[in-house]
């Protein structure tokens, strides 16, 4: 049984929860970033380890969703369904959204391992190319949620 959303669309609870929490990505990373910049390494460090976490666990409860909650009739009710924009935007956004995690995790692994000693590699460089992987990943994502629940 699905229980409706908040968003005024066909999405469910989970697709609006996972949407807004999207839209809240980008700044909280932003903030996460502000803490090394501010020398707040081990705030910086827990809340990149918070976010990812976060970010995996609603990915599973939306893949659950779509598969197990009955969301693809939900997904197949859209005026776009099947079209071969809906298939493009699908496939941008899976690549940022796959290429955005990958490289987040790997950052968070090898930062965690290197830092403080060994810490010369680009962090920096690789952290601000994660933030706009993310910020691409939001927006196709918000592009497919208007498609397929709003269309």
């Amino acid at each position: 049984m699905q229980i409706s959303g908040f968003l005024g669309t066909r999405g469910d609870i989970i697709v609006d929860t996972v949407m807004l929490a999207s839209a809240a990505l980008p700044f909280l990373l932003f903030i996460a970033i502000r803490f090394a910049r501010k020398e707040r390494y081990d705030l910086h460090k827990w809340s990149q380890i918070t976010l990812i976490t976060i970010v995996i666990l609603l990915v599973i409860a939306l893949e659950l969703d779509i598969r197990f909650g009955g969301l693809y009739e939900v997904i197949e009710q859209s005026r776009y369904y099947g079209s071969d924009m809906l298939t493009a935007i699908f496939v941008v956004h899976l690549f940022f959204a796959v290429s955005s995690t990958l490289l987040w995790l790997w950052l968070i692994v090898i930062s965690a391992k290197r830092y403080p000693v060994h810490f010369r590699f680009p962090h920096k460089k690789y952290g601000l190319i994660v933030f706009g992987d993310v910020v691409m990943t939001v927006i196709t994502g918000w592009i497919l949620y208007a498609m397929v629940f709003a269309g």
